[in-house]
Order: structure tokens, then sequence, then C-alpha cells
């Protein structure tokens, strides 16, 4: 079996002196640490993450004069700085990570990279593992991220051991060069697009609630709602959420208890009772239907008005879900046409729908009642 590289360096086409030197100086800086920690693990072992930081600089300063690498470049930046050591003329810097677990895998530093410094057009990352036998690598920044989780912020994945192909921005379609540039904004947008797209892939309900989202703090409960604030959630999910008139019971509401939580911060444990359970709709315009309707008709008729006026002048919250939520064709200077539409086709596609006119009953504003 082929052991792991402990230094790659950047592939990059017609390499110039300086970066050969560069990767000169990281390659000799990784022998030099892991000799020195294969003679000494044991005081390896209880290093700090700012331990490993020293260490690194220290390291390279070491071998710098050997390779006629100006040692007064070399600057341990740290702190809330990214990355950690600057190569100063150079435009490279180097990022410091260590784990005290025998693995090549850890949490990194985020995506959004505000604290960035200008000065590094090149990052590496220089990862150190403490556990087991203490060993150091290094390895072009991009090509160890491996995955975005979340902490108190959205945050790389490192590991290590990733095969070049097989990092975040190659998931993702893009180069992190491109990506590091965007606004923060259009950062979100892309990463969000990409998890919405693998769960539709792997036909997962999930979203990604931890960014792009602006919200409450808290969670609360959807049933601690005022009416009004119910009635104006419910006529939204009656516009985004196709799910809720599937003749499949057990999609019907994932979408709508995911929506609830990553955009209101609500929990509803009993979501179906607002659109489909407590009855059926036994009265139109005064008159006693001879076989009722299912609740989710009420719902549709009561909460009419309030649909129309969103799909008329739409907020720039219903547009973006609309945006997100409908995969139908549907036009843009006639969002309510094209929502009377799908619902007709939802309808006819359900055999528990399928006898409700509900395009007629929409249209002539029917009640409930």
């Amino acid at each position: 079996m082929n052991k792991e590289p402990r230094f790659v360096a950047f592939n990059l086409q017609g390499m110039n002196n300086t970066d050969k030197l560069v990767a000169n100086l990281l390659s000799e800086s990784i022998n030099y640490m892991n000799e020195t920690a294969h003679k000494h693990p044991r005081s390896y072992m209880n290093l700090s993450g700012s331990d490993v930081e020293v260490l690194s600089c220290k390291s390279m300063k070491e071998v710098a004069p050997s390779l006629s690498f100006p040692q007064e470049r070399i600057d341990l930046i740290s702190g809330h700085v990214f990355p950690d050591i600057i190569l100063h003329d150079y435009n490279y810097g180097v990022e410091i990570k260590s784990t005290q677990k025998d693995s090549w895998t850890s949490t990194g530093s985020s995506i959004v990279e505000s604290s960035r410094n200008e000065e590094a057009e090149r990052i590496y990352m220089l990862f150190g593992k403490l556990g087991g036998m203490p060993e150091f690598r290094c390895k072009p920044y991009q090509q160890c991220l491996s995955n975005i989780a979340v902490t108190h912020a959205p945050r790389y994945l490192i590991d290590m051991s990733l095969n070049s192909s097989d990092n975040i921005f190659s998931k993702m379609n893009t180069d992190y060069d491109d990506f590091r540039l965007l606004p923060e904004t259009e950062k979100i947008s892309k990463v969000r697009q990409y998890y919405k797209e693998k769960a539709k892939k792997e036909n997962k309900y999930e979203m990604p609630w931890w960014m792009g989202e602006t919200t409450s703090v808290n969670l609360s409960f959807y049933n601690d709602l005022t009416i009004d604030d119910k009635s104006e959630i419910i006529a939204r999910a009656c516009i985004l959420f196709k799910s809720l008139y599937s003749k499949d019971s057990k999609i019907r509401y994932k979408q709508i208890s995911l929506w609830l939580c990553n955009n209101y911060s609500l929990l509803c444990p009993n979501m179906r009772d607002d659109f489909s359970a407590g009855g059926q709709c036994f009265v139109i315009n005064g008159e006693q239907l001879r076989r009722p309707y299912p609740h989710i008709v009420a719902e549709l008729l009561k909460n009419h008005d309030r649909i129309k006026a969103l799909l008329y002048h739409p907020d720039e919250d219903i547009l973006r879900s609309i945006d997100e939520y409908w995969d139908f064709p549907y036009k843009k200077d006639d969002l309510y046409g094209s929502w009377l539409d799908m619902i007709e086709d939802c309808f006819n596609r359900n055999p528990r729908l399928s006898y409700v006119p509900i395009r007629e009953l929409l249209e002539e504003n029917a009640n409930p009642f």
C-alpha cells in the first residue's frame, strides 16, 4: 500500500523560482519536523494549537538558510488572522492546524475568510497529527478541504488524506480561487445550492439550515403563534409546496417542517393538523356538499385572499422561496396563474382530490362555510 505523501506542492503550470523556493522550504520543514517528532514523540503529544504554530514557524526558519530563503520573511501572525504564517514578498501563506487524535481530520477555518491577509495569494495547510505517532503533513489549502460543517459559523472540514479530486470545490464544480473571491452572500448561496441539489439527488429531505437565512436565535413552537401569524405561514406553505397535494402521505409535510425551522425557527410536531386533520369540508358557500371535500380544500379557500395578495404583490421572501421550491415551469409575470395551473394538476393526479373542482372554486372565491 502506498504511503500518503507528507508534502504535496501546488501543481502550477510554468512553476517559477518563487513557487519552487516556497515548495522546497515547506517540504524541508516537514521533513525536519517529522524527523524531530519521531525522535522525541512524547514531547509532541501534548502540544497545544498555538504550540504547533510556534513550532512550525521555528522549523521553517531553521531550514530556511540552507535554501537561501530569507528568515526575516517568515512571519507568524496567528491570532484571528488567516493564514497563520505569512511569507512576506512571496505571496504565500501557511495555515496551521493540529489535532490531539490519531487522525488526519479536523475542523478548519470559516468559509467566509473575512480575516484573510490579502498578501497571501496562495495558501498551504500544515497539519500536525499529535495522537499515536506524531506526524506532520503539508498540502495546498484547497486540496485538503473535504466538506463544510457548522459550529458558530460555516467552516471547512479538513482531511489531509483526501484525494485532490475529492475536495469540496470539485464537488461544487468550482475552483477555490474563484470561490474565495466571491462576496459572502454569493458564497453562501453557492454552498446552499450545492447541498440542496445533493439532497435532491439522494432523495433526502434536508436543508442547509445554518446559513443564508435571517431568523430568530431561539427555537419556538408553531402552535404558540397567533391565528393571524399561522394563517400567513399556511398561505405561504400552500403556495410553495406541491407535496401538500401529494397522494403520498409520507412526504406531504417533510419539506414544510424543515422550511418552518429554517426560515422561522419554528418547531411543529403535528404539521398535518393544519392541513389535513380535524375533519372534512362539508359546506361550500352555505350549501351542503353531497360528498365532503378533504380538509386541504378548506385551507386553500380560507387562505385564498392571502395567497392571491402574495402572488400578485410578492415580497422578496416569497420570490426567493418560489425560486427555491417551485420545480415546475412557471411565468414570472403571472405567478398566480402558474400557481393555479400547478394546483389543478396536483389535484387531478391525486385520486383523493381529483373529484374536487379546485380551479373553479378558487376562481369563484368560494367560501368553505
